[in-house]
């Protein structure tokens, strides 16, 4: 039996958990919107670039079809995928357009539920040095198709389930929880 995803199914109250103005929905329309999530981490850009590309030591397994973070990987190539595999059951949930090691990945898709609302978007992370030893962490994420109630009610929730990604990838440098 398979786990529905619970990317979008989160009560509006955990909009608070994200930490202040880091999750930022930039634009909302009848066609899309756009958010942006931003963290900084501990550690070098090598370190984190290094730590980004296997999201199954920092993905929210809450957010995931099978509710393991093992289950992800990310093939860090153009073409590669971020995909889930359990068994026989697999999801694709972005496909990597560009990579530039160290500096920037561009992911296209639709996250969890967006995917089987046909919406189409484009994830990307940059990685900047903003001190020694400290790197930030840019992801915006653009997404366009039809939704006959529009995006400004979605796009908060999209802001607030990307933030927890990027939460765990910064906890991940401190603790090897699962």
């Amino acid at each position: 039996m398979h786990r529905a995803p619970t990317l979008l199914v989160i009560p509006l109250a955990c909009l608070s958990l994200a930490g202040p103005a880091r999750a930022e929905v930039m634009g909302a329309s009848a066609s899309g919107f756009h958010i942006r999530v931003e963290t900084v981490l501990p550690v070098d850009k090598a370190t984190a670039w290094e730590q980004f590309i296997h999201p199954q030591r920092w993905w929210n397994a809450e957010h995931s079809w099978f509710g393991k973070r093992a289950n992800f990987s990310l093939s860090p190539v153009a073409g590669g995928c971020l995909c889930e595999i359990q068994g026989d059951s697999s999801v694709q949930h972005l496909t990597v357009a560009t990579v530039i090691p160290g500096e920037r990945m561009v992911l296209l898709g639709g996250l969890g539920p967006l995917q089987a609302m046909g919406l189409n978007g484009a994830a990307s992370f940059s990685f900047e040095t903003v001190e020694p030893g400290h790197t930030r962490v840019v992801h915006d994420y653009r997404v366009s198709g039809y939704n006959p109630n529009g995006f400004t009610q979605l796009a908060p929730i999209v802001a607030s389930v990307q933030q927890l990604q990027l939460d765990g990838l910064a906890a991940s440098f401190s603790s090897s929880t699962d």
